[in-house]
């Protein structure tokens, strides 16, 4: 589990509507959580996160960045998407976000597609425990969703060395890229760049990956 700072965490739950809002997937299905229950595999640490159904709730409090790994499911080329459940901005110099972790050896070795919950989306990678620079940045992006406990749909494609983003069915950009070994890990993080305290959590309430072709 990847944290940057360590402090009690106050959990308030939001209220929202769970839905499906994965679409346009394609191919085999890999897997697919709806968060009904906590048999998922995936790595949690309570109460930072855990699974609440109807929800994988992400409660960061003073910490700044989480992420989670499915333990027990593993994809490389595939098609990935996520419905979010993002609270509502703290202020416009704090930027809350969650993401899509896929091609990952481990928490310090990953591609991350993140959706900020002031419309932007960004494509980045880890190595070694360092980030890359944004390698894309779009903003306003097409189709996001700004209401109050709103679900928004952030899907990722990496199909043969190439990586397309997608946000409630709008295909936002494409960049050539290339997978470092089989049967990478994928996952979810969150991460919220001012460490507020007490900040509103972060509900994921659908995760699917097929084999995309």
């Amino acid at each position: 589990m990847l944290k940057a700072a360590s402090a009690a965490i106050a959990l308030q739950i939001l209220a929202w509507t769970p839905a499906w809002a994965c679409t346009g997937q394609v191919g085999a299905s890999i897997f697919q959580d709806t968060f009904a229950d906590d048999s998922g595999g995936w790595n949690e640490d309570p109460p930072i996160d855990s699974v609440q159904p109807p929800a994988f709730v992400f409660a960061l409090g003073q910490y700044n960045f989480v992420g989670s790994l499915n333990q027990t499911f593993n994809a490389t080329d595939g098609d990935y998407c996520m419905d979010v459940v993002l609270p509502p901005p703290i202020s416009a110099n704090n930027v809350m976000g969650a993401g899509i972790m896929f091609w990952a050896t481990d928490y310090a070795n990953f591609w991350a597609a993140i959706l900020g919950d002031d419309g932007s989306v960004l494509l980045f990678r880890q190595v070694g425990g360092v980030w890359s620079n944004a390698i894309f940045n779009v903003q306003n992006a097409a189709g996001f969703n700004s209401a109050a406990s709103a679900t928004n749909s952030l899907r990722v494609t990496a199909l043969n060395g190439v990586i397309t983003v997608y946000l409630n069915g709008n295909q936002l950009r494409s960049v050539k890229a290339q997978a470092q070994a089989p049967n990478l890990s994928f996952g979810i993080l969150v991460e919220d760049q001012a460490t507020a305290a007490n900040v509103p959590p972060v509900n994921v309430t659908g995760y699917s990956v097929t084999a995309g072709k």
